[in-house]
């Protein structure tokens, strides 16, 4: 984010920037996180009583460098294609945030620095 950078902040929403070639530009998307959520089992035979969800980002503004959402009047295949690549950007940071869990815990089972 450039200190001209006139897109309004959402503390509660995860921003990515995408590179927009149909507009030339550099947009501003905003995403809203839903956590992996794990359904009930009956107690004692483990049967299902609630299905699970997979965590999901949901593309909620997409703003010009000027700071106009354009989200609503944007073409539906498009959004669909920022969503699809926002969740693949965070299923990425994810799988990383995990490696590195890994190493560290690795590295703490073992004593410290590998040197």
């Amino acid at each position: 984010m450039s200190e001209r950078d006139t897109v309004p902040g959402h503390p509660d929403l995860e921003r990515l920037d995408w590179e927009c070639d149909e507009l030339g530009v550099t947009l501003a998307c905003f995403f809203e996180y839903e956590p992996e959520s794990v359904g009930s089992r009956e107690v004692g035979t483990g049967l299902q009583l609630e299905p699970d969800y997979p965590a999901t980002y949901t593309l909620m503004h997409v703003y010009t460098p000027e700071g106009l959402d354009i989200a609503a009047v944007m073409d539906r295949k498009l959004l669909a294609e920022i969503e699809e690549w926002g969740q693949e950007q965070f299923e990425g940071a994810l799988e990383e945030d995990e490696r590195e869990a890994a190493a560290e815990a690795w590295l703490d089972r073992r004593g410290g620095d590998l040197w």
